[in-house]
């Protein structure tokens, strides 16, 4: 029969476009090839379709060697197509919009990766923005309530990112490479422990919110409020932490598009439930900041099962991810976490650093923590640019390198950070220019929060560039699983810079909320040079995973 390698690239004649390895293993991906290697047509092409191949052929190429066929632009020309349509021969569906290493640019794929990231991201900032406005109306209590609530939310959200980031960085190496059944046993393994992560979340937030709020420095009223939502986000956490490991499978594999899907009915069943829960529309009750947080439980339930269904019946390469073993493997789940970890410990140390950071801002009253607030959310739709970028150079980083092209691999976080600095400082202008008119329209009624909000927006306006670099090159840098040194860097500088001038600024100098967005700036600008600096080293093209 010939092995697999000849197979594959003979499949490839039939199409005029490149193909990527995804749709090449991917189920359903080629129409022409059935279960018993190519003897009749309409069947799929699944993983385990091509042991059984290799097992009766007698011989089976390298899963690079097999990537590498996949990922060849074949040339056909277009009389050979007329000519296979005319005797009647199947041919197979052309997909232009998909990942392919060899035969598209990289501008080409890091597009590819980064449109529906930006799509997705600014939908989720646009609907956080208009929800922490809608929470605006109800007071500044309620803001305060619902973000001293998600602060403490992201710290446990920092021992999931073990998951997160590992599950992408080791999939994208795995689908590089052309060893999909690993690709689907690492997500597989990453979903057991998502899954219990999630549920210990809940149970603790259940159980501790009212002192963990006390920590966090809130004032009675906000302590009241906060308890109430903080019950509905942990909650939301067993769903989320699921459908984010789903994502991170995806995005890993190059499909970036199907978690695009979700997170557009996440953030539009989220969006119409605030309305009409948080201020009692349409016959609903008025539970203020309680009903952001039914809302998002909601929201985010009906993503995992969306998520789960897309995974399963559309084309990629983790189609057939629910038949194997779900029973723990030491092996898989020991490579996620060698490069989880020290990303979980990075996230970690980032939060711990952002609660005494947010402890001396609630510690300027109410009013000051509600312009915080505010000032983030509308920052955050400028950093969709930057974390849409640094998650697509994240999965171009590990399948260039499992692809075995190091230099493609340093060119795309390169090119990467050249688009995402260039988009970003266009977007500060804006920020700067518009910020008083943006903040009032989150909080119409309270001069005072809208002048501290639009001042302090302000200010962050001119680190944009900067949070793109850190973003791309801490992506690139995760791609590659030197995801060691992104702890140091970010941790680092978070406590050294981040927390040591805010109690200067603020406590010492008594500059007030502008004094911690000063040192937050500061921060970033510090940053961007030490990442800058180890990317530049090149010691990540040589790490195994």
């Amino acid at each position: 029969m010939g092995n697999r390698l000849d197979e594959t690239k003979q499949d490839l004649k039939v199409e005029p476009d490149s193909r990527s390895v995804d749709e090449m293993n991917a189920a359903g991906g080629i129409d022409t090839v059935d279960d018993s290697c190519g003897s009749s047509s309409g069947s799929s092409f699944e993983p385990s379709s091509e042991s059984s191949c290799e097992s009766s052929s007698g011989s089976s190429s390298s899963p690079s060697e097999v990537a590498a066929a996949a990922q060849v632009k074949p040339a056909t020309t277009e009389s050979a197509d007329a000519q296979k349509q005319a005797s009647g021969a199947p041919t197979v569906r052309r997909r232009r919009r998909a990942l392919d290493l060899a035969g598209h640019t990289i501008e080409q794929n890091l597009w590819i990766l980064a449109g529906p990231l930006i799509a997705e991201r600014l939908l989720q900032s646009t609907v956080d923005a208009a929800d922490m406005a809608m929470v605006g109306r109800v007071g500044a209590a309620a803001v305060a309530a619902v973000g001293l609530s998600n602060q403490i939310s992201m710290i446990a959200t920092g021992f999931f990112d073990a998951i997160r980031v590992g599950t992408t960085s080791v999939i994208a190496r795995r689908v590089g490479a052309g060893r999909l059944d690993e690709a689907q046993k690492t997500l597989r393994q990453s979903l057991l422990i998502a899954a219990c992560l999630g549920f210990i979340s809940f149970l603790m937030f259940s159980v501790y919110s009212a002192a963990s709020l006390r920590m966090m420095g809130a004032e009675p009223d906000v302590i009241a409020m906060g308890v109430r939502y903080f019950f509905w986000k942990g909650l939301s956490l067993c769903f989320e932490y699921v459908t984010m490991t789903f994502a991170a499978g995806l995005r890993g594999s190059g499909h970036t598009d199907l978690p695009m899907y979700v997170g557009i009915v996440m953030n539009l069943l989220n969006l119409c439930g605030n309305y009409v829960l948080i201020n009692g529309h349409y016959g609903f009750p008025k539970l203020e900041a309680e009903g952001a947080g039914l809302s998002t439980a909601f929201a985010r339930f009906v993503g995992m099962l969306l998520i789960m269904y897309l995974m399963s019946n559309k084309h990629n390469p983790l189609k057939g991810w629910f038949r194997g073993s779900f029973k723990p493997d030491t092996e898989a789940l020991g490579r996620v976490l060698q490069i989880g970890l020290p990303a979980s410990g990075e996230r970690l140390t980032l939060r711990g650093a952002q609660i005494l950071y947010t402890r001396a801002i609630a510690g300027l009253g109410t009013n000051a923590y509600a312009a915080h607030q505010i000032a983030l959310r509308i920052e955050s739709i400028s950093l969709t640019i930057g974390f849409s970028f640094g998650a697509a150079t994240t999965t171009l980083v590990g399948q260039y390198l499992g692809f075995g092209d190091k230099q493609k691999a340093e060119l795309a976080a390169r090119k990467a950070q050249k688009i995402a600095s260039l988009a970003m400082g266009c977007a500060g202008v804006l920020l700067f220019l518009a910020a008083p008119s943006v903040v009032h329209l989150f909080i119409p009624d309270n001069p005072v929060v809208a002048e501290m909000g639009a001042t302090v927006l302000r200010i962050v306006a001119v680190a944009q560039p900067f949070m793109a670099i850190n973003h791309v090159l801490a992506g690139g840098l995760r791609g590659a699983g030197d995801t060691k040194w992104v702890m140091y860097i970010t941790g680092g500088s978070a406590w050294a810079v981040r927390v040591a001038l805010t109690y200067l600024f603020v406590k010492t100098f008594g500059l007030g909320l502008p004094g911690a967005w000063y040192a937050m700036v500061t921060d970033l600008i510090a940053r961007s040079m030490m990442f800058r600096w180890r990317f530049g080293t090149g010691h990540w093209k040589h790490i195994r995973v």
